[in-house]
């Protein structure tokens, strides 16, 4: 997919970058944002529009209801001699814990922002559904650094060929999106391989898909109850409006709502200490 890596953003981009990263609370810029980077006005309306729902803290509700509310297979926990055989060490797995913690928090605050935009774009606002809004609970932000997002052809090509298998687990055919993760995690291969381990099983007997539904049908309808306090700050027409849209359901069908659930299961297959 096209995309303005954060290393190249220059001007505008940039700044908004690092207002995405300092208001949400996390150590990077999530795919979907680099890539509405790519369609003129497409990055500087969405996050306009959404900003003072982050400020607020209504969109981290409805995330962290999200979030917290998923019911996921149950996966064993990875033993410390798994762990060492697959050439991890204590710093290692810290490392890996601040990607999963990161992503476990970005993932759903996209997915319902994704939503709620959606909403906007297709003129649905006012049949956004009744609800009660998630109660907002503070969220320390995600603590330390995140190494470089390496690209496919920089990788060793087996640590390549893992990166590949794993972002099609859950994807159902449709791997045309490149989730950034694998390629955050491509640091270590022995991990790539626990990765596969955990979740290919649920991928195959359908667990995973269904966790993956139910991600769908909750962050559309989380976001349809943001939409209904938001306002766009400017229109976007034409081509620019066209392709944020196509961007926007793409993003959420085929690359954030299948991680969701997989972040889950990761974390809950690190050991506690």
């Amino acid at each position: 997919m096209p995309s303005i890596p954060e290393a190249e953003a220059t001007g505008d981009i940039a700044a908004l970058y690092a207002d995405i990263r300092q208001t949400i609370g996390v150590p990077l810029v999530n795919l979907i944002w680099r890539n509405l980077a790519t369609i003129p006005g497409a990055l500087d309306w969405a996050w306009s529009t959404l900003k003072p729902a982050y400020e607020n803290g209504s969109i981290q509700a409805e995330a962290r209801a999200l979030r917290i509310g998923q019911s996921l297979p149950d996966v064993a926990v990875l033993r410390p001699s798994v762990l060492s055989d697959a050439g991890l060490s204590a710093a290692d797995l810290v490392a890996i814990g601040t990607i999963l913690e990161s992503y476990d928090r970005s993932n759903p605050l996209n997915l319902v922002a994704i939503g709620a935009l959606l909403v906007l774009l297709q003129g649905n606002a006012d049949g956004a559904p009744a609800g009660t809004p998630a109660e907002r609970v503070a969220e320390p932000p995600v603590a330390g650094e995140l190494p470089s997002l390496l690209a496919l052809d920089a990788m060793a090509p087996e640590t390549a060929d893992l990166a590949r298998a794993v972002n099609a687990l859950g994807a159902r055919g449709r791997t045309h999106i490149m989730v950034s993760m694998p390629r955050h995690l491509a640091h270590w291969p022995g991990y790539l391989r626990l990765y596969r381990s955990i979740i290919a099983p649920l991928d195959e007997d359908g667990r995973l898909a269904a966790r993956i539904d139910a991600v769908m049908t909750e962050g559309r309808s989380r976001g349809a109850l943001l939409a209904a306090h938001l306002s766009a700050s400017a229109a976007l027409k034409g081509k620019a409006r066209a392709a944020t849209v196509a961007t926007l359901e793409d993003f959420y069908e085929n690359a954030i709502a299948r991680m969701i659930p997989v972040v889950g299961l990761l974390k809950n297959a690190m050991p506690q200490s």
